[in-house]
């Protein structure tokens, strides 16, 4: 039993009792049994953007008769896996509170092979019961720079269950030296988002049907996972630059009608969109995203993205609309992102935060043509981890 997994517990049943709906949902969630082993591989991640910064390699996997099972700590990953058509071979549950006799039963029901934890959301119990049943787990895509609370004091517990991973993959080399400090076996894998993002365009995934209606030869800023401090940015620029068209992708989309509200101009909605006929398309200059899915492909048809949360909440995903080598612009407050970080040292990429700064990069970009050249430099982490899983026994081919 793990002091993190006792205090998180306690505190989402006492919350889940007095009625907060995501900690009731934690807990009723996991009253459903866990699919049934043996699996080849258990992969772990906190949400559903974890899971999608493999997916390729799992359908890669699967399609050599290997059985997946991956688990998230959060309910949105269930609720985005419900919207996903998964490979056969590929199942997918929540993880266990991480309590000795719940990670136990997990295990013995489920029989997995092996256990892959994406990023850092490295639960104790569930580590430290892997490795009593003597199967090797390893940790890919971590993003764990020299201030990272694994290389503080308190990360001491960590540190010690790292160091009998297989290998500890890292997103980006500003944690190697800490990493190997530590002891531990860790090598730069690179970012999965990146190739997983590659293998969505050459599967075909792109705008909806008839986009080149809406955008009728005139340039397309998506705002994506916008939240409201990057909407009151961006309202005024739709009366400036009125050749522009935009789409608005609120981060929780059922603040949709809470956009609309604010919009100075009539917005058509995506979840309406194969209703409107050719002429409302070509007349509209606003598209308002009311629904979950959707926003990668809009990428591609777009002149340019502004991608939001880096005003307040944390900056979401840049590197979708980088993948389509479109011009791309956030707030900002970056964070941990080393993409972010990287993508403005290499001029692929701008922070945004006055009304002049937006007129001024639209101008810019305006004509600017796409160029993918800077995400494909940094593809190949999916290979480099197939490589790992298989060196390191995670996973065996004949």
């Amino acid at each position: 039993m793990s002091l993190p997994g006792v205090l998180f517990g306690a505190m989402s049943h006492a919350a889940a009792l007095a009625g907060h709906r995501a900690a009731r949902a934690w807990w009723t969630g996991r009253l459903i049994p866990a699919p049934e082993g043996p699996f080849d591989l258990w992969i772990h991640g906190a949400s559903w953007g974890e899971y999608w910064m493999l997916e390729p390699l799992v359908r890669q996997w699967t399609a050599s008769g290997k059985r997946i099972l991956v688990t998230f700590f959060s309910p949105s990953g269930l609720r985005g896996w419900t919207r996903y058509s998964p490979p056969p071979g590929v199942e997918a549950c929540l993880v266990p509170p991480d309590f000795n006799p719940y990670v136990r039963r997990f295990i013995e029901r489920t029989k997995p092979g092996a256990l892959l934890v994406l990023q850092t959301d490295l639960w104790p119990t569930m580590v430290r019961e892997v490795d009593r049943a003597g199967l090797p787990f390893a940790v890919a895509f971590a993003h764990v720079p020299a201030t990272h609370r694994w290389w503080s004091p308190w990360g001491i517990l960590d540190r010690r269950l790292l160091r009998r991973a297989a290998f500890v993959g890292l997103q980006h080399p500003s944690g190697l030296a800490p990493a190997l400090r530590a002891g531990l076996n860790a090598l730069v894998l690179g970012d999965g988002r990146l190739d997983a993002a590659a293998a969505r365009i050459a599967r075909g995934e792109g705008p909806p049907p008839r986009w080149s209606r809406f955008a009728d030869l005139r340039p397309v800023l998506v705002l994506g996972s916008t939240w409201p401090e990057d909407e009151a940015l961006w309202l005024p620029v739709l009366l400036r630059r009125t050749h522009w068209k935009f789409v608005f992708a609120p981060h929780d989309p059922s603040r949709a009608e809470e956009v609309r509200a604010k919009l100075p101009l009539p917005a058509l909605t995506s979840s309406e969109w194969p209703n409107y006929r050719d002429e409302q398309l070509e007349e509209a200059r606003v598209v308002l995203v009311d629904q979950l899915g959707g926003l990668f492909g809009m990428y591609g048809g777009a002149q340019a993205a502004f991608v939001g949360g880096a005003f307040k909440q944390g900056l979401h995903n840049i590197l979708e609309p980088l993948s389509w080598g479109i011009p791309v612009a956030f707030g900002p407050e970056l964070g941990r992102h080393w993409e972010a970080s990287d993508a403005l040292r290499d001029g692929v990429a701008q922070t945004v935060t006055t009304l002049a700064e937006a007129l001024n990069w639209l101008d810019r970009i305006e004509r600017q043509p796409a160029n993918a050249d800077w995400a494909n430099r940094q593809r190949g982490a999916l290979a480099l981890l197939d490589q790992q899983v298989r060196e390191r026994g995670l996973l065996r081919f004949d």
